[in-house]
């Protein structure tokens, strides 16, 4: 018979060339006797106890590797009571057996003892510091309560054995639970070329890459994962996710469809239907897309300022302001901050508003200066919030020129000037910056250029279509103002 530390280092060689299982420290011949014998233990269980008796006479009355493992086969079979037994029994023979250790941790395990559990596993480790599956098994039940202390025995077994790529598996996987995403990902970087890897890993792996914003060796670990199980949920996801992200919309929608055909909804989340609506979105089915925004917005309410303000864009895209500014504030609301840039880009969805053609039932309703009161709602709001973002960042030429554009609005003839202060003000600031962009600045001219026309001043309207021509000798607005005032003198 084996002695006893030849049982455990056959224990641990063979951990080495396959993934996480059951210890099997015994020779081939009597494991596949336990195993036969397991088969019965259910149906014949008095059967089982005298054939495991027959296996225990004679030579192997005392061989701990064989009684932990008819505990471990009891064990699995629901059988806790024996496996105690069993345990006791093999203590007697040899109460410093790392197996036994294991055994009585597996125990404790599924009577939800995870101390005691996690004290039989370190046992089994101070008896064999190269058993794998103790250094795993402590790490996995310590997960939950303890990640930095699973971390640090992985690390302990990894420097006594860093040839062993089964530990970056369990590293990677504690590293995950930790939300220390990169260094999960380097220790599934090595398990993945030099392991075993199942469809969890692929799983696993594949998600890392996604946080990692590797979408493309990521949508590739999600494939091959899928080769080994196409009904897997995990990788369909990512499926879903990385195409999107690669732009590869249409497969994307494919992959969503795939995805949420599974009937039971508990598996999905918020997440799922955002991306399915964003998908949908760049593939202008807009109408969709609004579902499935609305979906992930009930499903999570903690992440209305993140789905709310890109529903607020699909609304944009259908020119329904209306929806896009409601869905706009309602972000801002749960976002709970107050950020300049989000305030300007509120009031630009204003201004757009403002600048849809009037209805006939609008134009039923009209101001003094002869627009609809709706449009009159939103220009008002506009220039509240442009007038707010000036005072805020006086420097930036934005807020005070984006109030001229919206003052424009309001006076469409050009005959009250409401946008001449703000054109005048915005063009200081733009022509004080030698960064600034010419369009703005020509912008800005031709306002005050055609101002002055409509008030019959053509010696003061005069000099801003000569700088207009300055910056671009070819524009063709200020080319005809100039003939026609030359023609008028």
């Amino acid at each position: 018979m084996m002695n006893y530390r030849k049982i455990l280092v056959a224990c641990c060689a063979l951990f080495m060339a396959t993934t996480l299982s059951a210890q099997k420290a015994l020779d081939s011949e009597l494991q596949t006797q336990v195993d036969q014998i397991a088969t019965i233990i259910k149906n014949d269980p008095s059967g089982a106890a005298k054939a495991y008796e027959d296996l225990l006479k004679g030579k192997n009355k005392k061989n701990v590797s064989l009684i932990a493992a008819i505990g471990a086969a009891y064990l699995d079979n629901g059988y806790k009571e024996i496996a105690q037994s069993f345990y006791e029994r093999g203590v007697e023979v040899n109460s410093k057996s790392a197996e036994l250790y294991m055994l009585k941790g597996d125990i404790e395990l599924q009577n939800k003892q995870v101390g005691a559990a996690g004290s039989a596993y370190q046992q089994a480790m101070n008896f064999d510091k190269d058993c794998f599956e103790a250094y795993s098994k402590f790490a996995h039940i310590y997960i939950g309560v303890n990640l930095q202390l699973s971390v640090d025995k992985l690390e302990e077994y990894k420097a006594r054995h860093p040839e062993d790529v089964r530990v970056e598996r369990e590293l990677g996987n504690a590293y995950y639970q930790m939300g220390k995403y990169g260094d999960a990902k380097t220790a599934y970087d090595a398990f993945m070329v030099s392991g075993q890897p199942n469809e969890q890993d692929y799983a696993r792996y594949s998600n890392l890459l996604f946080l990692s914003k590797d979408y493309a060796q990521s949508l590739d670990m999600a494939k091959q994962g899928l080769a080994l199980n196409p009904d897997d949920h995990l990788m369909k996801r990512m499926l879903m996710y990385n195409n999107y992200e690669l732009k590869n919309y249409a497969d994307g929608i494919t992959a969503a469809e795939n995805f949420f055909a599974n009937p039971d909804t508990t598996y999905f989340s918020y997440l799922d239907h955002l991306y399915y609506g964003r998908l949908l979105f760049k593939q202008n089915e807009s109408a969709k897309s609004i579902k499935e925004f609305e979906k992930a917005l009930s499903m999570d309410a903690t992440k209305a300022a993140e789905i709310l303000k890109e529903l607020s864009s699909v609304y944009e895209s259908l020119q329904d302001y209306a929806n896009a500014i409601d869905c706009y504030n309602r972000y801002l609301e749960a976002a709970g901050n107050n950020d300049v840039q989000d305030l300007f880009m509120l009031g630009r969805l204003n201004y757009m508003a403002a600048s849809l053609p009037e209805t006939t039932e609008q134009l039923a309703d009209t101001t003094e200066t002869g627009i609809s009161v709706v449009k009159a709602g939103y220009i008002a709001e506009a220039d509240t919030i442009f007038a707010e973002v000036a005072q805020r960042v006086p420097d930036s030429y934005l807020g005070t020129f984006w109030r001229a554009r919206v003052n424009a609005l309001a006076d469409p003839e050009t005959t009250l000037g409401l946008a001449k202060p703000y054109y005048e003000a915005a063009l200081g600031i733009l022509q004080a910056n030698e960064k600034s962009a010419p369009a703005n600045i020509i912008e800005c001219l031709r306002y005050l250029g055609y101002y002055y026309v409509q008030q019959g001043e053509l010696e003061l309207s005069e000099p801003y279509w000569q700088k207009i021509l300055e910056i671009d000798p070819n524009e063709a607005t200020a080319k005809q103002a100039m003939d026609w005032i030359n023609q008028s003198k």
